[in-house]
């Protein structure tokens, strides 16, 4: 079982452990250490719609989750959701689990009607679980990254 905490500020080296090209692959680049401290003071942040949180097994963290608002093409706020699994924890089901515990949060905040995930189409784990857990295939398409692009699956799952 696994239980989702609000991110803390002790939690910045998962940034780091997130941050290695193995980790990065589907995202373009690794981040540079600033613009890692400047992610990790956001995730501090509690005062904005959406959260990241940190993905605990027992009294360990396994990855982190979040939620966060943006704005669709049709000028539509929705939820966006991502996730990322630490390389000793990945294939044990973990990243679903959360993602069953971030849709009771969402559905509980009850501000937007849909949640989406973006995974680049080359990321086969997440698409596989984009899939599992209810979300919807809308859309292919190009995206700007971190200075370079990417192909990303739109996923939708209305709350």
């Amino acid at each position: 079982m696994v239980t989702l905490r609000p991110w803390r500020d002790e939690d910045r080296p998962l940034l780091d452990a997130f941050n290695t090209p193995a980790m990065t692959a589907h995202l373009v680049a690794p981040e540079s250490t600033d613009e890692l401290d400047r992610r990790h003071l956001r995730y501090l942040k509690d005062d904005l719609p959406g959260r990241m949180l940190v993905i605990v097994d027992g009294s360990e963290a396994v990855g982190s989750i979040g939620y966060w608002e943006v704005h669709e093409e049709t000028g539509d706020v929705v939820w966006e959701t991502g996730w990322s699994v630490l390389p000793a924890h990945q294939g044990h089901g973990f990243a679903a689990l959360a993602v069953r515990e971030l849709l009771e949060v969402v559905r509980a905040d009850g501000r937007h009607d849909e949640i989406h995930a973006y995974p680049s189409v080359d990321n086969a784990p997440s698409n596989a679980l984009c899939e599992r857990a209810g979300f919807t295939l809308r859309e292919t398409r190009r995206f700007p990254f971190r200075g370079g692009e990417l192909v990303i699956n739109d996923w939708a799952l209305t709350l």
